[in-house]
């Protein structure tokens, strides 16, 4: 019975993705980005069968991904992969270059390399479609993209289809196997959602009101509280009437108030953990051998993983401190990412990796600030604060769907950030997201 849910479900989405498509015409550069997005999220709703291995000990999901990456890569015009902005991500690839040959991994480069390529692509290639057809036709396309996980995972709610978390605690995810991989997917979206120039509010509340939902119904700690941003940008739009001076800091003000009202009402089963470990970090700063059962434990033992980590990093000898033990040394040496994506780029990059990853965001939160129009900056800085605050607690970088949600933020980014955008950002079609 799911599995013919989730057949019907991928039908409905690629129609309802093949009708907003028709925004692009005869652009089937634009189209193909936006299908290596769906055509991701439809392996994904297979479910088991596209988890199974069947060539060389890939699964269907790997296997696709890599297919369509190489497909949407031979159609791309390589003069659109030399845009200057790319170069702090290439200098941060170089890193992991490095890392991975003076570190004896150039095997473990494969996977890596393809996230990096799909990234690219996904960046440049969103930007251009922005560029080209304006921000209501590519995130609507988006949006509509992101609709098959989001409905998957609703109907699995409603047909009572649940998983357990590691922590004990249930969790609705769909078709995906973990709650961070998916919630990943719906803090994306939940971004688009806040990003797109709705003509009127009542929809954008509607739709707000269906991804956190969705966040809080997959119960990934990290990324509800990643959430919080999201839901301050919101509300400055819900509250946007006629703009006059100095209106902004005032609406982003209430914003602010009104979302620590709401943080009460967080489920505190969940969160109470937190305190426990904010109140216990002193006691917490010592060797992972050091660390008491119950220690352990401790937020599904995220601390415990991370001082096994700091211990290795500061065991080792200059070199890696400089540049890292290489790509996908976290199976290496711990078994286990470090579901904290800091903490990972420095054990994997060093201080020049972190350094690098630290100065682009930044780089990037500086410009949206400073350069987006009217309320458009406060969703895009939100999407940054909302990857911040989600890095803190899982990995976006080593997995597909969190290489999507950083490209789109990217690629939006330099769109909104152009000179020339300004005008088209205070057309009244685009509504009162310029206000």
């Amino acid at each position: 019975m799911w599995m013919l849910v989730s057949l019907l479900a991928i039908v409905a989405s690629l129609a309802l993705v093949l009708r907003f498509l028709r925004g692009f015409g005869e652009d089937w550069l634009s189209r193909a980005v936006i299908l290596l997005i769906w055509f991701r999220f439809a392996l994904t709703a297979l479910g088991a069968p596209a988890l199974r291995p069947v060539a060389a000990g890939q699964s269907l999901l790997a296997l696709g991904t890599l297919a369509a990456v190489a497909a949407l890569l031979m159609i791309t015009p390589l003069h659109l992969l030399r845009l200057n902005r790319l170069l702090p991500f290439a200098a941060m690839g170089g890193v992991v270059l490095l890392s991975a040959l003076l570190n004896g991994q150039a095997g473990a480069l494969g996977d890596t390399a393809i996230l990096w390529l799909m990234f690219t692509l996904i960046a440049v290639l969103v930007h251009r479609a922005l560029r080209e057809h304006g921000s209501a036709v590519v995130l609507a396309s988006l949006l509509a993209v992101f609709s098959l996980p989001i409905g998957l995972q609703l109907a699995a709610f409603v047909m009572g289809r649940s998983i357990i978390g590691q922590d004990g605690s249930i969790t609705y995810v769909g078709n995906y196997v973990h709650e961070a991989v998916f919630s990943t997917v719906a803090l994306c979206a939940a971004w688009l959602v806040t990003i797109y120039p709705w003509k009127r509010k009542a929809p954008l509340l509607l739709a707000f009101a269906v991804v956190i939902f969705s966040i809080f119904v997959a119960n990934y700690r990290t990324l509800i509280l990643a959430c919080l941003p999201l839901l301050v940008a919101v509300l400055a739009r819900l509250g946007a009437g006629s703009a006059r001076p100095g209106a902004l800091p005032l609406r982003l003000g209430v914003a602010l108030v009104l979302t620590l009202a709401v943080l009460p009402l967080l489920p505190s089963d969940r969160f109470a953990e937190l305190g426990t470990v904010v109140g216990k970090m002193a006691d917490l700063a010592k060797p992972a051998q050091e660390f008491t059962a119950a220690e352990k434990d401790m937020l599904s033992a995220r601390i415990y993983i991370g001082a096994a980590y700091v211990e290795r990093y500061l065991e080792a000898d200059l070199l890696r401190h400089v540049i890292g033990f290489g790509p996908g040394a976290d199976t290496r040496f711990v078994g286990t990412h470090p579901h904290n994506e800091y903490l990972r780029v420095l054990f994997e990059s060093g201080l020049v990796g972190l350094g690098l990853w630290v100065g682009i965001l930044i780089g990037l939160m500086r410009v949206s600030v400073l350069r987006a129009p009217g309320l458009a900056k406060i969703p895009l800085f939100g999407g940054y604060a909302a990857l911040t605050i989600g890095a803190l607690g899982t990995s976006f970088f080593i997995r597909p769907e969190g290489i999507i949600f950083i490209a789109l933020l990217v690629a939006t980014t330099w769109h909104l950030t152009e000179p020339r955008n300004v005008t088209r950002a205070l057309r009244p079609e685009q509504g009162f997201l310029s206000r």
